[in-house]
């Protein structure tokens, strides 16, 4: 049912097409509605070009009257053009559930974000991701940990998803992009304001090879319960949640938490006993969490999560067929890559750049693939950025 009031706004707009995310932009704008009262009317069987052309009379016994009140107000408000220009002109994307772009991993979390602002990218969900969480106020080695992860990682070809917090947040984030990689930050505030302002030089790094991702509007100044609430987007767009340093009782506990809910992996750095910043994550580990030592052990989680996965039904003689390919291929591969590694460390750029002198045409995350399985194998050994062959003792 179309009220004589929406008549006149179809009318006054001369037939102006919107599309379903554009409604879903002014929905997502209703003060006080939040994810569950949109679930609420959605469920109900209307989308959300239907929502806003339904007589308020409809909504009753769905959500509340107050509800109504403010998606009426806000409906007879809501200026379409002039609230995708406002994100237009600052560079800033909205990514509503019913968008295909929306990450898959965060359809299915407990309580799912409706919609997403980005101000740059979202994580490639062909690529693994790797959450970095940790203490705001770490010591020097929580920072020598935070750099070596976020650096070996991105060089692996891992995204790295964080809060861009100052401390082991921002640290790993910044050590990411600066070895060439893609970071995304999931802030507490709109993606147009960067909190803690000292991170300002990987605010705009992120901006440009990675994203800002916020369920927040732009203009939204970070308050104390908005941090809890975006942790579970951290954790939700991740395979992996790596901890590095963390009090006992802190907000990389809740982090932790919302991960454990979701099914994700979660790996520890280890720390001395005595350290108070090293609790949070002793704790983890003697409660079941894995150690993480250094990026190999990370990589070997995925690898491990990757093999997990199970591919496609297929006729048995194709099957048979496109392994045999697969491990003629695989080995050959294998075998130019032993030929290069060495006792002496060789770093992924000068094994690639070894491999293509011999015309073996590989992406660089087809190379870390290989490396991560002769590691996990056994037969080379990951120190930091470099690799060396395993010596028989």
């Amino acid at each position: 049912m179309i009220t004589n009031r929406l008549w006149s706004w179809i009318f006054m707009t001369e037939q102006k097409i919107y599309t379903e995310n554009d409604y879903a932009h002014w929905l997502f704008n209703v003060p006080g509605l939040g994810n569950r009262g949109i679930d609420k009317l959605l469920c109900n069987g209307m989308n959300c070009r239907e929502v806003f052309e339904a007589d308020a009379k409809e909504f009753k016994g769905i959500i509340t009257d107050k509800q109504i009140k403010s998606l009426e107000q806000t409906r007879r408000n809501w200026d379409f053009e002039k609230e995708a220009l406002k994100l237009s002109k600052k560079g800033i994307s909205f990514i509503s559930r019913i968008d295909e772009r929306f990450p898959e991993k965060l359809k299915n979390i407990p309580d799912p974000p409706f919609a997403l602002y980005v101000r740059g990218k979202l994580p490639d969900p062909d690529k693994p991701c790797v959450a970095i969480i940790g203490a705001r106020m770490c010591s020097e080695y929580g920072r020598y940990m935070a750099r070596n992860f976020g650096r070996g990682l991105a060089l692996a070809g891992v995204q790295v998803i964080s809060g861009m917090a100052r401390g082991i947040d921002g640290i790993s984030q910044k050590a990411a992009l600066e070895a060439g990689g893609t970071s995304y930050g999931i802030v507490g505030s709109g993606v147009d304001i960067c909190y803690p302002e000292e991170n300002m030089d990987v605010y705009r790094q992120l901006c440009e090879n990675g994203g800002v991702i916020s369920e927040f509007p732009p203009g939204t100044y970070p308050k104390a319960n908005f941090f809890p609430m975006r942790n579970r987007i951290i954790s939700g767009l991740a395979d992996v949640v790596l901890v590095i340093e963390a009090r006992e009782k802190s907000g990389t506990q809740i982090t932790v938490d919302t991960a454990l809910e979701q099914g994700r992996d979660v790996l520890a750095v280890p720390g001395r006993i005595t350290d108070r910043l090293s609790d949070g994550c002793n704790l983890l580990i003697s409660q079941g969490a894995g150690v993480a030592l250094g990026v190999d052990d990370v990589l070997g989680r995925l690898w491990e999560i990757q093999k997990g996965l199970e591919p496609p039904k297929k006729e048995k003689a194709e099957e048979n067929e496109e392994q045999d390919s697969m491990r003629v291929f695989s080995k050959t591969v294998e075998d130019e890559i032993m030929d290069i590694i060495d006792v002496i460390p060789v770093s992924a750029s000068q094994i690639l750049e070894n491999l293509n002198s011999k015309e073996i045409e590989l992406s660089i995350p087809q190379l870390m693939s290989h490396l991560m399985e002769l590691n996990y194998k056994g037969k080379i050994i990951q120190e930091g950025v470099y690799y060396r062959k395993k010596m028989d003792v």
